[in-house]
């Protein structure tokens, strides 16, 4: 009834190529090097884009999505995601980089960007936080978890010196003190791990210097055994990882985990190696295993360099990670790792093509061997079966040739957080985000998008979960956990182990794809980005894993609703569509709305028809379309409940 995927074949996977720096499509014979097939082979192709769509009205959710607060600095990091979210029984706490700062651009100063922070103490969840637990120290990109004593810590940098913050919560009180590691390496995006009174951490440099073992940016590696109060090591130059396979260290391109004596860390980018150091003995002394070998030695993937593996001057296509990656380690010292596998080129400029199919990889160190446990075109995502997969601008070029919603890791799977269920044997639980076919921003509502062709048909993703109840040797199908058509859903993080029979997953949703960080997106004052935690229960993942389809059957999200709480708050549907003479408007809500709003808008925002209606279950409004001039219209129903707005044309 399980399945085990062995590492799927490349040569099906289009030449088609996205160029992020310097856009472009590029077509044609790609020579490739498969690094995990015995054989050279080269492939033609296009990528079909489809219209299609199939999709049911609000299937129940898996669990339930509480919205435990929101901001408007939408970059919760460069590459791998700390931990986020941690557990104690069905207690549950979860952080993320906060800021409320209006207007919302690129260029905004974010100047009281810090750590935002809920706790659910069993029954409820916090208030939604209106200021980071920092009370003058603008921070970010931290990670949460328990320290010996038992508080909560969660240290991010703090810019202005080059330093780490260290927030510590004792009972209800946050305090907030400059930690004591040295910041003359200009330390920050620190990812870090406990276990009793040990803290282990990694963090990049601020500037490009070669600091660390010939590596430029450079891997620093600190720890303590009294809850950071003293450092045995502060800010050293990671043992054992050096500039063969590591040119560049990157902004968050490490994960780290730590159990008993046992702590390992899993470093690798774009063009580099992926390199596991490990130590049985507190961080006293390490080993070294590169789980995914780059196969050009000090490759600079942000220089020149063609990607030429075999010598004869033409660019070859490798598998690399995006930089994004994830691992933890058991009480028995064994540790997974799960990391995306794009293939990408340098043909001699300083920008890249890569393709659009991602592969999940898993490793472990039992089995000490690489497995694929997902892929972005195979037919488990072909959710309207019409045997293609759909792309939106952000991934084949808008009318500007932006990849709007890449983001820094370019993998259409990506983002992993990996997680472990003690027991004999182990559970090992993997979520990540994933886009979907054809659930793209082409037939969205939101006004946000209507008229403005630069920002339509960009793909929308899910949070996915693959789970293995015989400690990594087999894995489910990929399930579909959020199910959510026309939202975003990234930058996923889960507990590093998982008490209980839930499985909290905190998310960052968003009405756009991409960040206005990193993808100059506009931003919507309507809602803001929320940090949803959705609890799923351990059992379905392993029910749900059984079947091909559990990737799909996403649901209607009502763009515009204030929450995204438990169950949808209602349906909205305008028919027929297009239309001449009459359009028809149906509601049903879960509860009775006492008060609906009705307006009609055309595309420049005018209002053509309004109307109230009182105490409202389920009913269908006749809106006269007679006297309309022929283009598209927008309705938007206003309730208590929030504002649900569909689109027709005439």
């Amino acid at each position: 009834k399980k399945l085990l995927l062995s590492l799927l074949s490349l040569t099906a996977l289009g030449a088609n190529a996205q160029n992020v720096v310097k856009p472009t499509i590029e077509k044609g014979i790609v020579k490739t090097v498969k690094q995990i097939q015995d054989k050279e082979t080269s492939n033609t192709g296009t990528i079909l884009v489809s219209n299609k769509k199939t999709r049911g009205g609000w299937p129940a959710l898996l669990g339930t999505k509480e919205n435990t607060g929101n901001s408007t600095y939408d970059l919760q990091t460069n590459g791998a995601m700390p931990r986020r979210i941690i557990m104690n029984g069905n207690q549950i706490s979860c952080g993320w980089t906060y800021s409320s700062e209006i207007p919302a651009d690129k260029d905004a100063a974010f100047a009281d960007r810090g750590t935002g922070y809920a706790h659910f103490n069993g029954t409820s969840w916090s208030a939604a936080p209106i200021s980071r637990i920092e009370p003058t120290y603008r921070t970010g990109f931290g990670g949460l978890a328990v320290d010996g004593d038992g508080n909560e810590i969660y240290i991010p940098h703090y810019g202005t010196t080059n330093s780490l913050i260290l927030n510590k919560k004792t009972g209800s009180t946050w305090s907030t003190n400059l930690l004591t590691t040295s910041n003359t390496k200009a330390a920050i995006w620190p990812h870090f791990a406990t276990s009793g009174n040990w803290i282990y951490m990694i963090t990049s440099p601020a500037d490009t210097n070669t600091h660390s073992n010939g590596i430029r940016n450079g891997y620093f590696f600190s720890r303590s055994n009294d809850n950071g109060a003293t450092w045995i090591n502060d800010m050293i130059p990671m043992p054992l990882v050096d500039s063969v396979g590591h040119y560049r260290g990157g902004g968050n391109s490490y994960s780290i985990s730590a159990a008993g004596k046992h702590v390992a860390v899993l470093f690798g980018d774009m063009g580099s190696d992926l390199t596991v150091v490990k130590s049985d003995d507190y961080g006293a002394t390490w080993t070294k295993k590169v789980i995914w070998d780059w196969p050009i030695n000090n490759y600079n993937f942000a220089g020149t360099d063609i990607s030429d593996y075999n010598a004869d001057g033409l660019a070859d296509t490798l598998l690399t990670c995006d930089g994004s990656h994830t691992l933890v380690i058991d009480t028995n010292g064994d540790y997974h790792a799960a990391f995306p596998l794009v293939r990408v080129y340098k043909s001699g400029t300083t920008g890249y093509g890569f393709f659009y199919n991602t592969q999940l990889g898993y490793y472990n160190s039992i089995a000490d061997s690489v497995v694929s446990l997902d892929n972005t075109f195979s037919v488990l995502h072909d959710c309207d079966k019409d045997g293609s997969f759909g792309l939106g601008v952000n991934y084949i070029g808008d009318v500007t040739g932006d990849p709007d919603a890449v983001y820094s890791s370019i993998g259409t799977i990506t983002m992993p957080s990996i997680s472990i269920v003690p027991g004999t044997p182990n559970k090992i639980l993997l979520a990540y985000t994933a886009i979907m076919d054809n659930d793209t921003t082409a037939i969205d509502a939101n006004l946000f998008w209507i008229g403005s062709s630069q920002y339509e048909s960009q793909n929308y993703r899910d949070v996915f979960v693959v789970g293995s109840d015989d400690n990594g040797a087999s894995f489910t199908y990929p399930v579909n956990v959020s199910k959510s058509s026309h939202f975003e859903e990234a930058f996923v993080s889960t507990p590093e182990r998982v008490t209980g029979t839930t499985f909290p997953i905190l998310y960052q949703g968003d009405i756009e794809p991409g960040t206005l960080l990193q993808n100059d997106d506009l931003y919507d004052p309507t809602l803001r980005n929320i940090f949803i935690v959705q609890k799923v229960n351990i059992a379905d993942i392993f029910t749900l894993g059984l079947d091909t389809n559990a990737a799909c059957g996403q649901q209607e999200m009502p763009v515009g609703t204030k929450d995204v709480i438990s169950q949808k708050d209602g349906l909205v549907s305008v028919f027929p569509n297009p239309t001449t003479d009459i359009v028809n408007l149906g509601m049903k809500f879960i509860n009775t709305a006492s008060n609906v709003e009705i307006k009609m808008t055309d595309i420049a925002g005018h209002v053509v028809y309004s109307t109230s209606l009182a105490s409202v279950k389920e009913t269908t409004v006749k809106i006269s379309t007679k006297s309309l001039a022929s283009g598209i219209y927008v309705i938007n129903v206003i309730s208590d409940k929030g504002v649900i707005s569909k689109k027709f044309s005439k």
